[in-house]
């Protein structure tokens, strides 16, 4: 007869996510996951040698064609594009840096903290009041100044820029569309926002004398860099490639204003926030600023717009004092637990036959299995006001139940970090590429004047959220009203008129022709 064997049993802590054991099978799989991590690490540390080389290449052909240029907007775009570069260089070697710290740190310790989970921020609608004076702001003729400006936006190593604007006197707002997205936000991100500007020679000067500009360009750069470029891909640091690569005077960014956005800030509504403004600034790239930034910032958690655990659970019912199961395949998302009857539910978009709320004050108990019961029991408290809702869920397994408990605690712990933006998902408007209706091709001239001359139709409507009618009504003439002289005591209201036929020729066109507007 074999001798017995020694039997042992895990307990796992979930608070300080230490194993209790050292059998074997548990550290194989540590084992494993330490090569999965060390895998991860390598994954990584070659996708950011990849940027980092292609912002590399990126910024030796920015540096060419500020060489090469002789239009004004070519040179400042070009020198927009070399700065964008050096910053995402010098932030993909930051980058780099910390992840090898903290893979040393973590092999070090042996122990890992709780991470939350991540999720997008996207900002949007930037608009930046200026204060011009009233004499130069209605008396801008001749030759008014000009000051080109962009923004660079920054969280960790994702880096965006934005289009070049030209602004000047008859302006009262400087305004940048589109949406810029950041992928890898963390609950406790930093969103830098830094405002550059360059100050614009007079038109003369870059249209009238193309080659004038062009010496003085190639010789501000050193007699070095105008006989070869090939050197401009030695050298990653920005600081040493400048150094050796000037940037002109007349196509030099200097930073005008900053300031940091954080989770409080991200509301989903149009707000306004603090700008810094710096003093020692050019008088020819300086703006007078208002001192504030209007946008739109979302933070969407990944833990409200991706299922973080899925499966089948054998839900435990009561009725009339009988005991059954339920099959139901149950998805932990945005706050809540969604049961399905089976996983084509979802597809179909039909609604789900239970939801469980999981959020703090959701209470969290296991009952360990018996030796007559297979499987483990789950138990969900929610106390309400006057009794809590109770549900209890049979896993098969209890590798299945654990994999619950970490979802769970995780999923918890995210919303705690992530605080309000779990509250409810803040949608993400991409805007479209295509070109608005004509009707929406007007561009307001001030953030002022779009809320002095439209007024919301929703009481207490959020700054920013207009909502305007495309389609104004036009009232109907009556038949008992004709065209007489207006009354005191009675209102007339004119007929639209009868749309003009279109001629002859147009009539003749082919399907293919009438879509095209430039034929009309």
């Amino acid at each position: 007869m074999d001798p017995p064997r020694d039997i042992q049993r895990f307990k796992r802590n979930i608070a300080t996510r230490s194993t209790v054991s050292s059998c074997s099978s548990l550290a194989m799989e540590i084992k494993r996951k330490k090569i999965r991590e060390s895998m991860f690490f390598q994954n990584e540390d070659c996708d950011i040698q990849e940027k980092l080389e292609f912002e590399m290449r990126m910024r030796a052909g920015a540096y060419k064609l500020l060489v090469a240029s002789t239009k004004k907007e070519q040179v400042l775009d070009a020198s927009r594009s070399l700065l964008t570069c050096n910053a995402r260089i010098k932030a993909y070697m930051s980058e780099s840096q910390m992840r090898k710290a903290q893979q040393d740190i973590r092999r070090s310790s042996g122990s890992q903290d709780q991470i939350p989970c991540k999720g997008k921020v996207a900002i949007s609608g930037l608009r930046i009041p200026l204060f011009w004076k009233d004499t130069e702001h209605f008396n801008s003729k001749g030759n008014p100044q000009r000051v080109a400006v962009f923004c660079l936006m920054k969280i960790g190593s994702e880096i965006f820029d934005t289009e070049m604007v030209i602004a000047d006197p008859s302006m009262t707002d400087v305004c940048f569309e589109g949406v810029k997205i950041f992928s890898e936000a963390k609950p406790d991100f930093e969103l830098a926002f830094e405002l550059y500007s360059c100050g614009l020679e007079e038109e003369s000067t870059f249209v009238n004398t193309p080659k004038k500009l062009a010496r003085k360009l190639r010789s501000s750069f050193g007699r070095s860099s105008g006989r070869k470029l090939c050197p401009l891909m030695d050298g990653g640091d920005p600081d040493t490639f400048l150094q050796s690569n000037p940037i002109p005077v007349g196509a030099r960014y200097s930073l005008l204003a900053y300031t940091t956005l954080g989770l409080e800030q991200a509301e989903g509504s149009f707000q306004s926030h603090s700008l810094i403004i710096l003093q020692n600034v050019e008088a020819s790239s300086w703006l007078p600023l208002y001192g504030n930034l209007c946008c739109k910032l979302v933070a969407q958690p990944d833990c409200m717009t991706q299922d973080m655990m899925s499966g089948y659970l054998s839900q435990q019912q009561s009725i009339e004092g009988l005991q059954r199961r339920c099959k139901l395949f149950c998805v932990l998302k945005a706050g809540q637990i969604s049961c399905y009857y089976s996983p084509e539910e979802i597809q179909a978009k039909v609604e789900p036959s239970l939801i469980i709320p999981i959020n703090k004050d959701t209470r969290i108990r296991v009952v360990r299995k018996d030796h007559q019961r297979t499987g483990t029991r789950l138990n969900l408290i929610n106390p309400g006001n006057g009794d809590s809702a109770s549900h209890v869920f049979i896993t098969e397994t209890p590798d299945v139940l654990q994999e619950w408990l970490d979802a769970l605690w995780q999923h918890i712990y995210d919303q705690s970090q992530w605080q309000h933006t779990c509250d409810k998902i803040m949608e993400i408007e991409v805007l479209s590429p295509q070109k608005p209706p004509l009707f929406l091709m007007k561009q307001a001239d001030s953030v002022y004047n779009d809320l002095s001359d439209h007024t919301s139709t929703r009481k207490n409507a959020p700054l920013g959220q207009i909502e305007h009618c495309p389609h104004p009504c036009i009232p109907q003439k009556r038949d008992d009203e004709s065209d007489i002289p207006e009354k005191p005591g009675k209102e007339y209201s004119q007929a639209p008129q009868p749309p003009v036929p279109a001629p002859r020729n147009k009539l003749r066109m082919s399907f293919r022709d009438k879509m095209n507007p430039k034929a009309w």
